[in-house]
């Protein structure tokens, strides 16, 4: 058995990223600007390997999409724990080995489609392109969901979906489950080692998303 099976990840979906993609997009004035105030979502109590619903509902609620039915805070922000388990019911997230191992790549575009968002997923690329992706879409003033490895070799258990939100002076900002609104600043080179995995397919996983 291979590991993809093991896992059952398909990688039919992975996409090569176009080396001339940030020569085909131009980014509105202050674009990346629209990211500063993005809102990050935390597991429930009880949900254990929540953060692709998590980043999920990040990503969601920054283009205006949720459900009405659900209380909100006097912000109109929606109140965490029914935003997220609404999000769970509703995505069928996580699904890896019943949801022992978190969310895969093709549940989280196939939640994004269904929100009709344009979704893909890029991985298994060298990491220049994946960084020039990355600050491509933040550029356009477009999220980017990361899949980070927090574990030593072998230990596939420690990976956690988080979204990338800004960039500045060799540092990248991403927003995390941990916590409410819970954030991370990494140097670069760090970050792109975190997208490392002992499967080289999964390597460099990220799912770019732009409103229609």
């Amino acid at each position: 058995m291979t590991d993809s099976e093991r896992f059952e990840l398909d990688f039919s979906e992975a996409k090569t990223i176009p080396i001339d993609l940030s020569n085909t997009r131009i980014a509105e004035p202050g674009a990346a600007h629209r990211l500063a105030n993005i809102w990050s979502f935390s597991a429930p109590p009880g949900h254990n390997n929540a953060s692709g619903p998590c980043a999920l509902g990040t990503v969601l609620h920054f283009y205006g999409i949720g459900w009405n039915h659900l209380p909100r805070e006097q912000n109109g922000r929606p109140v965490n724990d029914p935003f997220v388990e609404e999000l769970i019911r509703w995505s069928n997230t996580p699904n890896l080995l019943s949801g022992s191992l978190g969310t895969s790549p093709a549940m989280m575009l196939a939640s994004l489609h269904k929100a009709e968002l344009n979704a893909n997923w890029y991985a298994g690329n060298p990491k220049e392109q994946t960084m020039q992706l990355i600050e491509d879409e933040i550029r356009l003033g477009q999220p980017v969901i990361v899949l980070i490895n927090h574990g030593p070799s072998g230990h596939p258990l420690l990976l956690e979906w988080q979204v990338a939100f800004q960039i500045e002076d060799n540092m990248i900002w991403t927003k995390h489950c941990a916590g409410r609104n819970a954030e991370k600043r990494w140097p670069i080179e760090k970050f792109l080692n975190s997208l490392e995995m002992d499967l080289p397919q999964l390597s460099g996983s990220v799912i770019t998303i732009q409103k229609e």
